[in-house]
């Protein structure tokens, strides 16, 4: 009679079952490694493409804050030149200023008022003189303040005077501020 051994058998299929079973689980954990693979190189990517855009970024910023330096040393330069111009501008008043104080002071004094004193100092003018009367120096305070260059003005005193000549001649004393740049 012929003998099979069928314990051989099984032992193969066990075998068989088990490198099966080994065969899976390998190709489990390669599929597990190439998809760590693949999901670490998409992060990878990510990551480099975002330091690539954040360098951009940075780049951009560095360029706007070079422009925003040359506009703010343009803004500085500008107005140290306007400053220059207005000190020009003052400049020139204050050199022409009190030749046009003296000339509107000239014409608009009366005629019947004389000035014997006249003293600036920091704004302040003093004028001394005489008039015939007391409307006279009236009329030259009221002069005064219609005038642009001077203002504040304020008689210190007025009083008779030594006669001279059988008149009486009235002596005063007038300050006010001056701005020669008034025009």
């Amino acid at each position: 009679m012929i003998r099979i051994n069928l314990l051989q058998q099984k032992k193969t299929i066990r075998n068989e079952s088990i490198q099966r079973q080994l065969l899976g689980f390998a190709m489990v954990i390669v599929v597990t490694l190439v998809g760590c693979f693949v999901w670490w190189a998409v992060k990878n990517h990510e990551a480099d493409s975002r330091q690539e855009t954040v360098k951009a970024k940075q780049q951009e910023v560095a360029q706007l804050d070079k422009i925003i330096g040359e506009v703010n040393e343009f803004t500085q330069k500008k107005k140290e030149l306007e400053e220059k111009l207005n000190v020009i501008q003052s400049l020139k008043k204050g050199k022409t200023g009190p030749v046009r104080a003296l000339d509107d002071l000239a014409t608009e004094i009366p005629n019947r008022v004389w000035l014997s004193k006249m003293e600036e100092s920091g704004g302040r003018m003093v004028f001394e003189g005489q008039a015939v009367d007391h409307e006279d120096v009236s009329a030259f305070m009221k002069a005064l303040q219609k005038s642009k260059y001077f203002s504040n003005v304020v008689l210190g005193f007025s009083k008779a005077g030594k006669a001279q000549g059988g008149a009486v001649f009235y002596e005063f004393k007038i300050t006010c501020s001056v701005n020669y740049t008034a025009a």
